[in-house]
């Protein structure tokens, strides 16, 4: 069969989809990844061996970063509808990473507008594809499958299912939040211009698939009413010489610091977060291997002797030979640590995920949750500022599964001192039963089907949906 794969255009969302893609070539099926090949993203697929369809002009920028990108919602906003749903805690942190930070992605390659959808549609049209899989960020997937007779269904790479976990809440709610002036359904608002162009129907079919492909573990992917389809996250890097002295006999145990692909491309200093955990890390009996680039480095004064700072190494080479792993809680860093079998520390804070948009007199760099700030609309429209939270939207999740199931524990390093912070890491990397629960986490991977045992899977169901067209 044919099969076409939709990627948001960054090494976050390639990496988890790439072994499924080859999964299905593999086993003879004619594979496509369309995607903007904005700036370096071309030659990331290139690196992927796998064809793929080249969508508007590869000179572009990404649409978010156009000066006409929608803007994030105030934090004022993301409240409302908290409280209109009834949020937990626990829920209105889910809701602040689909609202403030993805519908926005999600909404910029939609519009029609841009050619990027267009391109896709035109695409699946001529070259007709069995089964579509959509990255949920790169949603022009689901209107290209139905306006070419495709099946389809979503891949969930490293995030959660937060569209899928607030639709029914948002219809349950929708005559209120309508009231209020808000809109009853943010994705589904984005997908309705594009879908209208094509004549398709904006239905919970076209916004969620006809199944969804996860990549996360059982015990933190969210639970939805969404037919699921289970699959291991097998983690991928890009293909790179092998690294003999990884592999030298160690003397004493070594711990790897990584603290994510996103951000080090945007923010210098890493929150103050690298030079608290080099000073940390300075006077232990370990060796350290750091995997950060110049701006995760800005502000350490002195890189110590036991650590060995590389701007770019593949996971799945340094982490079998690693006794613990630091991580900043991203999908990407968490589930290499889990294949290894190697016990986590996830750098996560007590402040909210919050986007917080101030004025530039008011930025300080120190943490601020939303009710520290006084929003003065008319003096902020001048010198407004977005300031991102110290936290990856996923550090929670993955430091409360980690402890759940004692494979690690969460570090609070904005609260902790230096004493503090050196005396958990001892902790984990000689605690037994942190391996115990490394090996536990391990187990469940395992037991998850692998891309190959899903093909089969996937190539029935398309051929269910097929006959239902």
């Amino acid at each position: 069969m044919r099969v076409l794969l939709t990627c948001y255009p960054a090494n976050v969302h390639l990496y988890p989809i790439a072994p499924l893609a080859w999964a299905l070539q593999s086993a003879g099926h004619e594979v496509r990844i369309g995607t903007h090949l904005h700036g370096g993203f071309a030659d990331a697929l290139t690196r992927t061996g796998l064809i793929t369809v080249s969508l508007g002009d590869p000179n572009d920028p990404e649409p978010v970063l156009r000066p006409d990108a929608r803007m994030s919602a105030m934090p004022d906003e993301v409240d409302a509808y908290a409280k209109i749903m009834g949020l937990n805690p626990d829920e209105r942190e889910h809701w602040i990473c689909f609202y403030q930070y993805l519908i926005n992605p999600i909404s910029e390659y939609l519009r029609p507008d841009l050619p990027y959808a267009d391109d896709l549609v035109e695409f699946a049209r001529t070259w007709k594809p069995d089964l579509v899989l959509w990255d949920p960020v790169f949603a022009p997937g689901a209107v290209a499958a139905a306006a070419s007779g495709a099946v389809h269904a979503r891949f969930l790479g490293s995030m959660l299912d937060w569209p899928g976990f607030f639709h029914n809440r948002l219809e349950e709610y929708r005559t209120q939040l309508e009231a209020a002036g808000l809109v009853a359904n943010p994705f589904a608002e984005a997908m309705r211009p594009l879908a209208e162009r094509y004549g398709v129907t904006v239905d919970k079919e076209l916004l969620f698939g006809q199944w969804t492909v996860d990549p996360l573990p059982d015990g933190i992917r969210l639970e939805t009413d969404l037919p699921k389809l289970p699959v291991r996250w097998v983690p991928y890097a890009f293909a790179e010489t092998s690294q003999p002295w990884l592999l030298q006999r160690l003397e004493r145990p070594r711990i790897a610091l990584s603290l994510g692909e996103s951000m080090r491309r945007v923010v210098n200093g890493d929150f103050g977060r690298t030079p608290k955990l080099f000073e940390a890390l300075a006077d232990l009996d370990v060796d350290v291997i750091a995997t950060l680039n110049s701006r995760q480095l800005d502000g350490v004064r002195r890189i110590p002797d036991n650590v060995h700072v590389s701007d770019w190494l593949p996971l799945p080479q340094v982490l079998p030979t690693c006794s613990l792993h630091i991580h900043h809680g991203g999908s990407g860093t968490a589930m290499p640590a889990v294949a290894s079998r190697v016990p986590q520390i996830v750098t996560d804070t007590d402040e909210s995920n919050m986007l917080r948009r101030v004025t530039a007199a008011a930025v300080t760099g120190a943490a601020m949750t939303s009710d520290e700030i006084e929003y003065d609309e008319a003096a902020a429209a001048a010198e407004a500022v977005w300031e991102l939270p110290a936290k990856h939207m996923m550090a929670p999740w993955w430091s409360n599964y980690v402890v759940k199931y004692g494979a690690g524990v969460r570090m609070n390093y904005q609260t902790m001192s230096v004493e503090e912070i050196r005396k958990q890491i001892l902790e984990v990397l000689h605690g037994p039963s942190y391996r115990a629960g490394a090996n536990k986490l391990h187990d469940i991977w395992l037991a998850t089907p692998s891309p190959n045992e899903i093909v089969p899977a996937l190539e029935r169901l398309t051929a269910e949906g097929r006959s239902r067209i």
